[in-house]
């Protein structure tokens, strides 16, 4: 499966996807004008890597904030990650936030109940 990468902007994160590394991560602020247009793509890679039935994967987050419409479209991409649980993927899910920051944390763990995910939790030093 090809790499798939989309360069950090002042109001979109970094996204890294590489199945090959075994890297998968989100990374900075994400507040783009059309949040489903841009993670359109980023969940399209997804579904195209569920049919790779990769044995684990683990996806990182470090997101500083988060439009309302983010918060709906990484849910959608989180879902993805339950559609490869749910076909024998080993899932995990780290989600990092400043010590200071509470609603970032509050979402991850909204995340995680939504999904049933396995979340780990790490304050960035």
């Amino acid at each position: 499966m090809t790499r798939f990468e989309l360069e950090e902007t002042s109001n979109t994160p970094h996204i890294v996807f590489d199945s090959e590394a075994n890297k998968f991560s989100i990374e900075g602020k994400s507040f783009p004008e059309d949040s489903k247009e841009f993670y359109r793509r980023v969940i399209d890679w997804m579904e195209q890597y569920k049919a790779e039935k990769p044995a684990a994967i683990s996806l990182s987050f470090n997101l500083f904030y988060l439009s309302s419409s983010s918060i709906i479209s990484v849910k959608q991409l989180l879902l993805k990650l339950v559609d490869l649980q749910n076909q024998g993927t080993k899932v995990s899910v780290t989600w990092k936030y400043d010590h200071d920051d509470d609603d970032i944390k509050k979402t991850g763990e909204d995340y995680q109940q939504l999904t049933k995910l396995n979340f780990v939790y790490k304050v960035n030093v």
